[in-house]
């Protein structure tokens, strides 16, 4: 999905240095120069962008739980849903496998990882309502 996310922005900010051409004449040379800038600095630029974004309700999330067993730590990551939306710090609501928990955000991730959320505390098992 970030991957995804990542090559629309990548098109769109391409789209933008087209239309910036249009309007300036710079010359062949600027504008290789301005294209391949842009080009080597559009990962970073998506990174910012995920940022100021956040996490949102409805994104899906990585969740890290920390176990202990005869061998050792063990840490197991699975996909997860949030409910809420926050920013690096804070808490937000997560389901997974039709359990709530709650869950503090640790990064936003990058162009091939969404963001990364430890949990807090489980709360009640979701209810499946039949119709």
């Amino acid at each position: 999905m970030r991957l995804m996310s990542f090559f629309k922005f990548y098109i769109i900010s391409i789209a933008f240095l087209f239309i910036f051409y249009s309007f300036y004449d710079l010359g062949l040379k600027r504008e290789i120069l301005i294209f391949l800038a842009v080009s080597l600095l559009s990962p970073q630029m998506f990174k910012a962008a995920v940022r100021v974004r956040g996490v949102r309700s409805g994104d899906i999330v990585l969740v890290s739980v920390k176990s202990q067993n005869a061998l050792g730590f063990f840490f197991q990551k699975f996909p997860a849903r949030a409910l809420s939306g926050g920013r690096i710090g804070g808490v937000i609501d997560l389901e997974y496998n039709f359990k709530k928990a709650k869950g503090e955000i640790v990064s936003y991730g990058g162009i091939f990882f969404p963001a990364e959320v430890n949990i807090l505390y489980y709360e009640e098992p979701l209810k499946v309502v039949n119709r």
